[in-house]
């Protein structure tokens, strides 16, 4: 087998392990994009920017600024965005209570 076709197969058994919770997870970087659009986010989950605000936590002012760019968001801000954009549903299951 090549070297790519390695890499590939020991990339899925780690990601398979990660996922049923086997992995250590201490090995695995956390991406946090350093620019997100928020309003792409907020029209993915089909929601206006008072339903986004209130559903997430956050003021509907900052959700207006962070739109129109006059703030950009902090980076536990844009962690749980890059979530609310990836998994919009376990977040909302999460959050429901």
């Amino acid at each position: 087998m090549s070297k790519a076709g390695q890499r590939i197969i020991r990339s899925a058994r780690q990601a398979l392990a990660f996922a049923q919770g086997k992995a250590d997870r201490s090995k695995f970087r956390v991406h946090v994009p350093d620019e997100i659009d928020v309003r792409a986010i907020r029209e993915k989950v089909r929601m206006t920017q008072e339903d986004f605000a209130r559903h997430f936590g956050v003021s509907k002012r900052t959700v207006q600024d962070w739109e129109q760019k006059h703030r950009s968001p902090s980076g536990a801000a844009r962690a749980f965005l890059t979530v609310i954009d990836r998994e919009p549903d376990a977040v909302m299951r999460a959050l429901v209570g």
